[in-house]
């Protein structure tokens, strides 16, 4: 069992890994190719299926190794679900499903140890964020609703219902074409200037900045406690090294008495 552990727990096996994941990646890339530049689809194909067959025994070999400890690790779920995921059936109603297999290139995310601090600092971080999103729909709302009482008889194709003026406030928060909108409106109602002034102020450039500053805090949170959980191992590994060598002294020590 120690031998298993060791063989999975290798840097070669590792990177051997990453390679086959990159390999699977490029291997989806060239099917979504408008024209494929060579003429081998079919034989890309079984080439995926044994890559998939290879993230299967990889799996086995790491739960044999593991154990109980496999399930306990949440990255070691995420490759499982998204290898199961693969496996999806290609009948008819089900080819479309096929198409998940693209999902196998997210195991590169618990492969390096970077992207696993990025996904933790990410979930750190959706309790602030619903907060935000919440309180940002609840504007998103009433200025609807301010919206279509305002403009709604000159400008129904921006604010003519309540969805289509929910619609129209996103695209002003994005920012993208929203003096197209402005300018049509203002043709109208030429006082609309203030609507728009004061919901972008509030909704895109308070509102988008505190989801910025709450993701940003839970990153550094995360860095954090990954450095103070990196120098706490090498103080227990530095501890380790220290007892080996009393060890290996009271040996001596005790071999040279006898």
């Amino acid at each position: 069992m120690r031998q298993l552990r060791a063989f999975v727990e290798h840097p070669a096996f590792h990177w051997s890994i990453i390679a086959l994941i990159f390999l699977n990646a490029l291997i989806l890339a060239i099917e979504a190719l408008p024209a494929m530049p060579f003429g081998y689809r079919d034989e890309l194909l079984v080439l995926d299926d044994i890559i998939l067959w290879v993230f299967v025994v990889e799996l086995v070999l790491r739960l044999i190794a593991h154990g109980r400890r496999f399930f306990t690790d949440p990255w070691s779920i995420f490759d499982v679900v998204v290898v199961a995921i693969s496996f999806s059936p290609a009948a008819s109603g089900f080819a479309a499903l096929r198409a998940f297999r693209v999902f196998r290139v997210l195991r590169l995310i618990s492969a390096f140890p970077r992207l696993r601090s990025v996904v933790r600092g990410l979930l750190r971080s959706i309790p602030g964020i619903s907060s935000v999103a919440a309180l940002l729909v609840l504007i998103i709302f009433v200025s609807a609703i301010l919206g279509f009482n305002l403009f709604s008889e000159l400008a129904p194709q921006y604010f003519g219902d309540l969805w289509v003026s929910m619609f129209t406030l996103f695209k002003i928060m994005t920012l993208e074409g929203w003096p197209d909108i402005a300018d049509n409106v203002m043709a109208v109602y030429p006082h609309a200037w203030m609507f728009f002034l004061a919901y972008i102020l509030v909704a895109t450039l308070t509102l988008l900045n505190f989801f910025i500053a709450i993701i940003v805090n839970a990153m550094e949170a995360e860095a954090l406690e990954s450095k103070a959980t990196i120098e706490m191992q090498e103080v227990l590994a530095k501890e380790m090294r220290a007892l080996r060598a009393e060890l290996q002294e009271l040996r001596e020590q005790q071999k040279g008495g006898g």
